[in-house]
């Protein structure tokens, strides 16, 4: 089944780059969707949309109906190169989104349609301010959908904290072990032993893609996420992190889009919505995207968040592919940064930290979460493999460069990894366990065992 659903991934992701594809390649794949079952509805909108944009006409009778559909012949006129105003680009996602879970099927598909349709004119660099200008239309309208104001954050008293927050795209080709959360951990124990008063928080949700998901590993460790997002962030200055699940944020748009993607697409990842939903005030921006453009990503970021540190980070794998939304420990890691007004796109190796290249293999999550938690509980005690350590210091140190509390990357991997080794980060996990009324025996069940 894993086999079939990546083949259909790259399928779809290489035509929605407006890449050459015969008939009979389309049908093969079209086939392995309708034989899955998986809900792969939205691999069928961008193979239908891209499909009737290059031969006039729908792969099988079943999707005649969306011959008249309005939003299907908008997504299919604008792949064809009839650019749409942004707010019609907006309204034209908003009115998928709304269509309701009655003909769930026929929204997940048009879906695909606009995904399909706008991936290529997205990250071509031609097109970089006017994908901009979508990218914002986007976002408002998606949210729009919860009555989420983007704009609109918990204000934390930031004279007395220096605040970041972590998101990232998902739907990584490399499946690591969760090193965002750990690194989420690992950056609030730093400050606390280096005097610093930082609160991370930490955007997440439940696996589609990997064995464990971030929501997954904090509630398997105990931390009640059941929470008004008002309680948690008032929790995230007493445990210094607060989580904060995307489902409880956004409930109607995470049902309209969870559990059906398996690679990154427009909203959530290319256009920053993982970013953006976190509802706290921050001072930095954290935000790491899998595949797609950083530069575009930030842009969005940066006219929605105009006066925040915000960094957008892309791992490579050595051959230069995209494949993470962390920093490559085995490559490159592109990080385009709007640090202090000044806009930067550079890149990034473990050199940069004082580390030597190392193979992905030594940090890919297992098909077990029993032993995705051990190693997640093992580098919080400070005995985890060392490539691990290396993977969650590169991420603190960036973190604690993006809030101005080093100036090198070096100096921040080294303090990340006496936090590490110091055990440090298990205390920070215990407080957000005791705060926020999780199962403490739970948690100290792990510890201890």
């Amino acid at each position: 089944m894993e086999k079939a659903i990546n083949k259909i991934v790259k399928f779809t992701e290489y035509i929605a780059n407006d890449k050459d594809f015969r008939k009979s390649e389309a049908l093969d794949v079209l086939n392995l969707i309708n034989n899955s079952n998986r809900n792969l509805n939205v691999y069928r909108g961008i193979l239908t949309v891209c499909y009737f944009s290059k031969f006039n006409g729908f792969p099988d009778g079943s999707f005649e109906k969306f011959k008249t559909d309005e939003n299907f012949l908008k997504c299919l006129s604008f792949l064809k190169g009839d650019l749409l105003p942004p707010p019609e680009i907006g309204g034209v996602f908003l009115n998928i989104l709304k269509i309701p879970d009655n003909n769930g099927e026929y929204r997940d598909i048009l879906m695909g349609c606009f995904y399909g349709a706008l991936w290529s004119f997205m990250n071509n660099p031609k097109n970089f301010e006017k994908a901009s200008e979508y990218g914002i239309a986007i976002i408002k309208s998606a949210f729009s959908l919860d009555n989420f104001n983007v704009q609109q954050k918990i204000n934390l008293n930031k004279d007395k904290v220096k605040v970041v927050s972590l998101a990232g795209s998902g739907k990584k080709e490399i499946k690591l072990l969760n090193i965002s959360s750990i690194a989420a951990i690992i950056t609030a124990a730093t400050g606390k032993e280096i005097g610093e008063n930082i609160v991370v928080e930490k955007t997440v949700s439940r696996a589609t893609s990997c064995t464990t998901g971030s929501s997954d590993i904090f509630e398997l460790v105990g931390v009640n996420l059941n929470l008004p997002i008002y309680k948690m962030a008032d929790i995230s200055l007493k445990a210094r992190l607060g989580i904060f699940d995307i489902n409880s944020v956004v409930p109607k748009l995470n049902h309209v889009y969870d559990g059906r993607l398996y690679d990154v697409q427009v909203f959530a990842g290319l256009v920053g919505g993982a970013a953006v939903v976190n509802p706290v005030d921050v001072d930095l921006i954290n935000y790491g995207l899998t595949r797609g453009s950083t530069k575009l990503c930030l842009s969005i970021l940066s006219k929605l968040y105009s006066d925040k540190n915000i960094l957008v980070l892309q791992g490579k794998n050595p051959t230069g592919e995209s494949v993470i939304y962390q920093i490559s420990i085995a490559a490159d890691t592109e990080i385009a940064q709007n640090i202090q007004g000044q806009t930067i796109i550079a890149k990034v190796t473990p050199k940069d930290f004082d580390f030597d290249f190392k193979p992905f293999k030594y940090i890919e999550t297992t098909q077990n979460p029993r032993e995705n938690l051990n190693e997640f509980i093992k580098i919080l005690i400070g005995r985890g493999s060392e490539e691990l350590k290396q993977a969650v210091a590169m991420e603190v140190a960036l973190n604690l460069f993006g809030l101005e509390v080093v100036d090198d990357l070096k100096t921040g991997a080294d303090l990340a990894l006496k936090t590490i080794n110091a055990g440090a980060g298990i205390k920070v996990l215990e407080d957000l366990v005791a705060y926020s009324g999780g199962d403490i025996k739970k948690f100290n069940n792990l510890v201890n065992i």
